[in-house]
Protein backbone atom coordinates (compact mmCIF):
# COMPACT_ATOMS: atom_id res chain seq x y z
CA UNK A 1 0.00 0.00 0.00
CA UNK A 2 2.84 2.37 0.85
CA UNK A 3 4.56 1.53 -2.45
CA UNK A 4 1.37 2.32 -4.37
CA UNK A 5 1.00 5.66 -2.59
CA UNK A 6 4.61 6.60 -3.30
CA UNK A 7 4.32 5.59 -6.96
CA UNK A 8 1.14 7.68 -7.30
CA UNK A 9 2.84 10.72 -5.80
CA UNK A 10 5.91 10.29 -8.04
CA UNK A 11 3.70 9.93 -11.12
CA UNK A 12 1.79 13.11 -10.33
CA UNK A 13 5.00 15.06 -9.61
CA UNK A 14 6.50 13.88 -12.88
CA UNK A 15 3.48 15.17 -14.78
CA UNK A 16 3.99 18.72 -13.46
CA UNK A 17 6.21 21.11 -15.33
CA UNK A 18 5.97 23.60 -12.46
CA UNK A 19 5.16 23.02 -8.80
CA UNK A 20 3.35 26.33 -8.65
CA UNK A 21 0.99 25.52 -11.52
CA UNK A 22 0.10 21.87 -10.99
CA UNK A 23 -3.50 21.77 -9.85
CA UNK A 24 -3.40 18.01 -9.33
CA UNK A 25 -1.04 18.34 -6.40
CA UNK A 26 -3.53 20.55 -4.61
CA UNK A 27 -5.93 17.57 -4.59
CA UNK A 28 -3.69 15.21 -2.60
CA UNK A 29 -4.14 16.27 1.05
CA UNK A 30 -3.73 12.63 2.05
CA UNK A 31 -0.19 12.63 0.73
CA UNK A 32 0.59 15.76 2.76
CA UNK A 33 -0.71 13.98 5.84
CA UNK A 34 1.36 10.88 5.09
CA UNK A 35 4.46 13.07 5.32
CA UNK A 36 3.22 14.70 8.53
CA UNK A 37 3.00 18.11 6.83
CA UNK A 38 0.47 20.49 8.34
CA UNK A 39 -1.22 23.47 6.78
CA UNK A 40 0.35 26.82 7.77
CA UNK A 41 -1.96 29.35 9.40
CA UNK A 42 -2.59 33.01 8.57
CA UNK A 43 -3.69 35.62 11.11
CA UNK A 44 -4.74 38.98 9.69
CA UNK A 45 -3.19 41.72 11.85
CA UNK A 46 -4.80 44.77 10.27
CA UNK A 47 -4.61 47.28 7.41
CA UNK A 48 -2.77 50.57 7.84
CA UNK A 49 -2.58 53.65 5.65
CA UNK A 50 0.89 54.48 4.33
CA UNK A 51 -0.08 57.47 2.22
CA UNK A 52 -3.41 59.16 1.55
CA UNK A 53 -4.71 62.59 0.53
CA UNK A 54 -5.19 64.96 3.45
CA UNK A 55 -8.56 66.37 4.34
CA UNK A 56 -7.45 69.74 2.93
CA UNK A 57 -6.42 68.12 -0.35
CA UNK A 58 -9.75 66.34 -0.48
CA UNK A 59 -11.63 69.59 0.09
CA UNK A 60 -9.51 71.46 -2.49
CA UNK A 61 -10.06 68.81 -5.12
CA UNK A 62 -13.81 68.33 -4.75
CA UNK A 63 -14.92 71.79 -3.70
CA UNK A 64 -15.31 73.03 -7.32
CA UNK A 65 -17.48 69.99 -8.07
CA UNK A 66 -19.87 70.24 -5.14
CA UNK A 67 -20.17 74.04 -4.84
CA UNK A 68 -22.24 75.84 -7.47
CA UNK A 69 -21.87 79.59 -8.10
CA UNK A 70 -22.84 81.82 -11.04
CA UNK A 71 -20.31 82.21 -13.87
CA UNK A 72 -18.16 79.39 -12.53
CA UNK A 73 -16.92 81.47 -9.62
CA UNK A 74 -16.66 78.40 -7.39
CA UNK A 75 -13.11 77.77 -8.65
CA UNK A 76 -11.74 81.02 -7.25
CA UNK A 77 -13.79 80.68 -4.07
CA UNK A 78 -12.54 77.14 -3.37
CA UNK A 79 -8.96 78.09 -4.12
CA UNK A 80 -9.19 80.94 -1.65
CA UNK A 81 -10.39 78.60 1.10
CA UNK A 82 -8.35 75.45 0.41
CA UNK A 83 -5.54 76.38 -1.97
CA UNK A 84 -4.77 75.09 -5.44
CA UNK A 85 -6.62 72.02 -6.64
CA UNK A 86 -4.24 69.00 -6.43
CA UNK A 87 -3.47 66.70 -9.35
CA UNK A 88 -5.35 63.35 -9.49
CA UNK A 89 -2.12 61.47 -8.68
CA UNK A 90 -2.00 63.23 -5.31
CA UNK A 91 -5.27 61.50 -4.40
CA UNK A 92 -3.71 57.99 -4.43
CA UNK A 93 -4.05 55.79 -1.36
CA UNK A 94 -1.23 53.41 -0.37
CA UNK A 95 -1.89 50.86 2.36
CA UNK A 96 -0.32 47.78 3.96
CA UNK A 97 -1.96 44.50 4.91
CA UNK A 98 -0.27 42.84 7.89
CA UNK A 99 -0.24 39.08 8.48
CA UNK A 100 1.30 36.70 10.99
CA UNK A 101 2.23 33.43 9.32
CA UNK A 102 2.74 30.31 11.45
CA UNK A 103 4.54 27.27 10.07
CA UNK A 104 3.97 24.15 12.24
CA UNK A 105 6.22 21.96 10.07
CA UNK A 106 9.85 20.95 10.51
CA UNK A 107 10.79 22.31 7.09
CA UNK A 108 10.79 25.94 5.84
CA UNK A 109 7.73 26.93 3.79
CA UNK A 110 7.92 29.94 1.44
CA UNK A 111 4.92 31.97 0.34
CA UNK A 112 4.06 31.48 -3.34
CA UNK A 113 1.30 34.00 -4.15
CA UNK A 114 -1.17 36.33 -2.46
CA UNK A 115 -4.69 37.16 -3.58
CA UNK A 116 -6.38 40.19 -2.01
CA UNK A 117 -9.80 41.67 -2.61
CA UNK A 118 -10.61 45.13 -1.24
CA UNK A 119 -14.06 46.71 -1.06
CA UNK A 120 -14.53 50.38 -0.20
CA UNK A 121 -17.82 51.42 1.43
CA UNK A 122 -18.95 47.77 1.74
CA UNK A 123 -22.33 48.79 3.20
CA UNK A 124 -23.25 50.90 0.13
CA UNK A 125 -24.82 49.71 -3.08
CA UNK A 126 -22.29 51.63 -5.20
CA UNK A 127 -19.29 50.05 -3.48
CA UNK A 128 -15.86 49.98 -5.15
CA UNK A 129 -14.21 46.56 -5.43
CA UNK A 130 -10.71 45.68 -6.56
CA UNK A 131 -8.78 42.40 -6.56
CA UNK A 132 -5.22 41.58 -7.50
CA UNK A 133 -3.00 38.50 -7.59
CA UNK A 134 0.64 38.94 -6.50
CA UNK A 135 2.99 36.13 -7.52
CA UNK A 136 6.23 35.76 -5.59
CA UNK A 137 9.49 34.19 -6.75
CA UNK A 138 12.66 32.68 -5.28
CA UNK A 139 15.54 34.99 -4.48
CA UNK A 140 17.76 35.70 -7.47
CA UNK A 141 15.18 34.81 -10.11
CA UNK A 142 15.54 37.21 -13.08
CA UNK A 143 12.51 39.16 -14.28
CA UNK A 144 10.74 38.91 -10.93
CA UNK A 145 8.01 41.58 -11.08
CA UNK A 146 5.02 40.14 -9.24
CA UNK A 147 2.98 39.52 -12.38
CA UNK A 148 0.96 36.31 -11.94
CA UNK A 149 1.31 33.30 -14.18
CA UNK A 150 -1.90 31.50 -15.25
CA UNK A 151 -3.37 29.71 -12.23
CA UNK A 152 -1.18 31.52 -9.69
CA UNK A 153 -4.27 32.57 -7.69
CA UNK A 154 -6.63 29.76 -8.59
CA UNK A 155 -7.60 27.25 -5.88
CA UNK A 156 -8.90 23.75 -6.48
CA UNK A 157 -11.28 23.90 -3.49
CA UNK A 158 -14.52 25.87 -3.59
CA UNK A 159 -14.00 26.74 0.08
CA UNK A 160 -10.95 28.84 -0.83
CA UNK A 161 -11.25 32.17 -2.68
CA UNK A 162 -9.75 32.34 -6.16
CA UNK A 163 -9.24 35.30 -8.47
CA UNK A 164 -12.28 34.14 -10.46
CA UNK A 165 -14.44 34.74 -7.36
CA UNK A 166 -13.80 38.47 -7.79
CA UNK A 167 -14.99 38.57 -11.39
CA UNK A 168 -16.85 41.85 -10.79
CA UNK A 169 -13.75 43.65 -9.51
CA UNK A 170 -12.03 46.44 -11.38
CA UNK A 171 -8.74 45.20 -12.79
CA UNK A 172 -6.99 48.55 -12.38
CA UNK A 173 -8.56 49.62 -9.10
CA UNK A 174 -6.05 47.77 -6.90
CA UNK A 175 -2.31 47.44 -7.64
CA UNK A 176 0.25 45.38 -5.69
CA UNK A 177 3.61 46.95 -4.85
CA UNK A 178 5.24 43.96 -3.15
CA UNK A 179 5.74 42.03 0.06
CA UNK A 180 8.29 42.12 2.86
CA UNK A 181 8.96 40.76 6.31
CA UNK A 182 7.73 43.19 8.95
CA UNK A 183 11.27 44.01 10.09
CA UNK A 184 11.72 47.27 8.20
CA UNK A 185 12.99 45.74 4.96
CA UNK A 186 11.68 47.28 1.72
CA UNK A 187 8.85 45.51 -0.08
CA UNK A 188 9.66 43.49 -3.17
CA UNK A 189 8.57 40.35 -5.00
CA UNK A 190 10.89 37.78 -3.42
CA UNK A 191 8.95 35.14 -1.49
CA UNK A 192 9.42 35.35 2.28
CA UNK A 193 10.32 31.96 3.74
CA UNK A 194 8.80 30.91 7.08
CA UNK A 195 11.36 28.88 9.02
CA UNK A 196 10.50 25.49 10.46
CA UNK A 197 8.24 25.60 13.53
CA UNK A 198 8.31 29.40 13.49
CA UNK A 199 6.20 32.51 12.95
CA UNK A 200 6.87 35.39 10.57
CA UNK A 201 5.14 38.78 10.35
CA UNK A 202 4.78 39.87 6.73
CA UNK A 203 3.46 43.04 5.10
CA UNK A 204 1.91 43.30 1.64
CA UNK A 205 1.70 46.77 0.13
CA UNK A 206 -1.03 47.93 -2.25
CA UNK A 207 -1.96 51.09 -4.12
CA UNK A 208 -5.52 52.12 -4.89
CA UNK A 209 -5.38 53.46 -8.45
CA UNK A 210 -5.95 57.25 -8.42
CA UNK A 211 -8.21 57.24 -11.50
CA UNK A 212 -10.62 54.67 -10.10
CA UNK A 213 -10.30 55.95 -6.55
CA UNK A 214 -11.69 59.36 -7.50
CA UNK A 215 -15.20 57.90 -7.45
CA UNK A 216 -14.74 56.72 -3.86
CA UNK A 217 -13.12 60.01 -2.86
CA UNK A 218 -16.07 61.93 -4.27
CA UNK A 219 -18.38 59.69 -2.25
CA UNK A 220 -16.34 60.58 0.82
CA UNK A 221 -16.70 64.29 0.07
CA UNK A 222 -20.47 63.99 -0.36
CA UNK A 223 -20.67 62.04 2.93
CA UNK A 224 -18.72 64.77 4.76
CA UNK A 225 -20.87 67.57 3.32
CA UNK A 226 -24.03 65.73 4.40
CA UNK A 227 -22.64 65.44 7.93
CA UNK A 228 -21.86 69.18 7.96
CA UNK A 229 -25.34 70.15 6.76
CA UNK A 230 -27.02 67.96 9.38
CA UNK A 231 -24.96 69.50 12.18
CA UNK A 232 -22.99 66.34 12.91
CA UNK A 233 -19.24 66.16 13.35
CA UNK A 234 -17.55 65.96 9.96
CA UNK A 235 -15.50 62.78 9.55
CA UNK A 236 -13.15 61.92 6.71
CA UNK A 237 -13.18 58.14 6.98
CA UNK A 238 -13.18 55.32 4.43
CA UNK A 239 -14.75 52.01 5.51
CA UNK A 240 -13.17 48.94 3.89
CA UNK A 241 -13.39 45.15 3.75
CA UNK A 242 -10.45 42.89 2.83
CA UNK A 243 -10.37 39.17 2.08
CA UNK A 244 -8.34 36.73 0.07
CA UNK A 245 -6.01 33.74 -0.03
CA UNK A 246 -2.32 33.03 0.52
CA UNK A 247 -0.62 30.13 -1.27
CA UNK A 248 2.45 28.35 0.15
CA UNK A 249 4.99 26.40 -1.86
CA UNK A 250 5.71 22.98 -0.36
CA UNK A 251 8.23 22.02 -3.03
CA UNK A 252 7.59 18.85 -4.96
CA UNK A 253 4.20 18.44 -3.27
CA UNK A 254 2.84 21.60 -4.93
CA UNK A 255 0.93 24.39 -3.19
CA UNK A 256 -1.23 24.78 -0.12
CA UNK A 257 -3.90 27.52 0.00
CA UNK A 258 -5.02 29.30 3.18
CA UNK A 259 -7.81 31.88 3.17
CA UNK A 260 -8.18 35.02 5.27
CA UNK A 261 -11.04 37.42 5.99
CA UNK A 262 -13.36 39.00 5.36
CA UNK A 263 -12.09 41.64 7.80
CA UNK A 264 -13.55 45.13 8.06
CA UNK A 265 -12.22 48.40 9.34
CA UNK A 266 -12.05 52.15 8.77
CA UNK A 267 -9.26 54.40 7.53
CA UNK A 268 -9.10 57.96 8.88
CA UNK A 269 -7.62 60.44 6.42
CA UNK A 270 -4.88 62.76 7.72
CA UNK A 271 -5.64 66.43 8.48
Amino acid sequence: MKITRVLLLVAVMASCLSATSCALLQKLPGELNSLNLKTPTIAFQGATLVRAPSQRQLAAYYCPDVVSLPLGAQGMLCQGFFGLRPAPAAMAVVFDLHFRVSNPNQIPVPLASVLAGVTLYPANTNQRLGAVCLQLCPEGQPGCNGQPAPGACQASSRDIRSLSDFAGASGSFLLAQGIGAATGQPVGFVAPKVSQAAELDVTVRYVLSPQDLLIAMRQLAVQSIAEFKSGRKVTFTIPYRVEGTVWFDVGSLGRVAVGFGPNQGTWMLPL
